[in-house]
């Protein structure tokens, strides 16, 4: 009945917030409309020219959002958000110039972007760029539908820079279509972007990921699928330039990947993960750690879908080589109270990650490394700084390994950092249990096959684990007490 239900439209829909009324549309008249703009939008898996640097040697600085769940009538917190991120991304176009000094290493200040030289401020002015990781629209406002996304389009464009944008779980509810191709269509139509993309930052390169699924999902409306074209056509780039460092965005991140996720929420409809309930012939979920350990060129994977801030042990997360980050929220839909957006500065050596926390507009410094280049005639990662640049290794001297380091991230200062006891091991990226071992005092292990073993918290949660991620994949029951 559920999906019979979003299958229908409604004739509510019409009488919903819609700054442009484009569903009212006769249907035939529609259809001639998608027609004429598809020609327009880039084919799926095209090079963004517009979103690229012009150059390998420029530095660059990238604003990275997580669900926006835009409120049309109370859009305050969402403009401040826009002129602090504005600041940063602009002031260094527009001529700003001043000294810099990179971050010592183990602290938490973040240094400015690399000063212009003199007589050749172009060359090394960072140029600023956004990426916004979906759910664009709140349920109230019809979140998903055509209006939606042109809502959505005004509030990003308002930002001055190069953007590009992926889909979320959400953005595929318009109450105003049948079908996820249809919604999808509109939203590609409306931002001119395929679903899925890539972009070359100075010596990186950005991919995107979207997922297209809502109505058809078998399991749960909102898992966040990606279709096997996308994660063939990832492998291809990935196999193409295995030198090359690359960044990947999607709205919901990796099973495994060691994330903080809330148990109650996404665990309980299985929704946390990507492709997280996916059945045969879908691809497995564990699919993209997999491609992860092959191709040790995937140095960050940014993912929103949580709502939840910068702050815990947990937001940022390294397997192998590759930095799994957490992005928050910038307006009220946060599940925290804090505010946060993430900023990552690069140039040919390196990166800065930090934080942007919207209440205060100061920024923190919460990952810094050199991006490892791989030398083919040598098979060995370099790990060394590039002279002359911000923001590598702070070692100060050449270093080369078979195996790219994995990056360290900085812990937030102490009365920054959220504890939470009750999170168990649902942050875990090591399952190091012994079946009834309750050592911890708050969680107890009980085997239940060759792939899975159960939890149970001390608050009387039974919790579902997939071994050979260490992730938990399915909240079962909660168990009464004494029970």
């Amino acid at each position: 009945m559920l999906q019979d239900f979003h299958l229908r439209r409604r004739a509510a829909v019409g009488k919903r917030w819609c700054p442009a009324a484009s569903h009212n549309t006769p249907r035939v008249a529609r259809y001639a409309v998608r027609a004429k703009a598809s020609a327009s939008i880039p084919a799926p898996g095209s090079m963004l020219p517009e979103f690229s640097t012009s150059s390998p040697s420029q530095p660059w600085q990238l604003a990275v959002l997580g669900d926006l769940h835009l409120p049309p009538p109370r859009m305050q917190l969402y403009r401040e958000a826009q002129q602090q991120l504005r600041g940063l991304l602009l002031q260094q176009q527009e001529g700003e110039q001043g000294g810099s000094t990179a971050a010592a290493a183990g602290g938490n200040e973040a240094a400015a972007p690399p000063a212009a030289a003199a007589g050749d401020a172009a060359a090394v002015r960072p140029v600023g760029r956004l990426v916004q990781l979906g759910d664009l629209g709140h349920g109230k406002h019809a979140s998903g539908s055509r209006s939606c996304f042109e809502f959505a389009r005004q509030y990003l464009d308002g930002f001055g820079v190069p953007y590009s944008l992926i889909t979320g779980n959400h953005d595929l509810e318009g109450e105003e279509f049948e079908s996820d191709e249809e919604n999808l269509e509109a939203w590609s139509q409306v931002f001119q972007r395929p679903p899925y993309w890539c972009a070359q930052l100075g010596v990186a390169r950005v991919v995107g990921l979207s997922t297209v699924r809502y109505r058809s999902n078998r399991n749960s409306h909102h898992e966040v699928f990606i279709p096997p074209e996308q994660l063939s056509w990832l492998e291809g780039q990935l196999r193409a330039h295995p030198t090359t460092p690359f960044i990947i965005t999607s709205h919901a991140p990796p099973m495994g990947c060691g994330l903080k996720v809330i148990q109650e929420v996404h665990i309980k409809n299985r929704c946390a993960w990507l492709n997280h309930s996916a059945q045969p012939p879908d691809p497995d979920p564990r699919v993209f750690l997999s491609l992860v350990s092959r191709h040790p060129n995937i140095k960050l994977w940014f993912s929103a879908h949580f709502h939840l801030a910068h702050n815990y042990h947990d937001s940022i997360s390294v397997v192998g080589s590759t930095a799994f980050v957490q992005v928050g929220v910038i307006g009220e839909c946060n599940r925290d109270g804090l505010r946060q957006s993430r900023l990552l500065r690069g140039d040919p050596s390196g990166y800065q990650l930090l934080t942007l926390d919207h209440s205060t507009g100061a920024l923190r410094l919460d990952m810094q490394d050199s991006w490892g280049l791989y030398d083919t005639a040598s098979s060995q990662y370099d790990t060394a700084s590039s002279s002359g640049q911000q923001y590598g290794s702070s070692s100060s001297s050449a270093s080369s390994s078979p195996h790219p380091p994995p990056p360290t991230p900085l812990l937030p200062p102490g009365e920054e950092l959220l504890c939470d006891p009750q999170a168990g091991w649902l942050c875990s990226q090591q399952l190091e249990c012994r079946v009834g071992d309750n050592s911890t005092g708050f969680m107890t292990w009980y085997p239940v096959g060759r792939d899975t073993i159960l939890a149970l918290q001390a608050g009387g949660l039974l919790v579902e684990y997939d071994l050979s991620t260490a992730a938990p994949i399915g909240l079962l029951t909660r168990v009464p007490e004494g029970g």
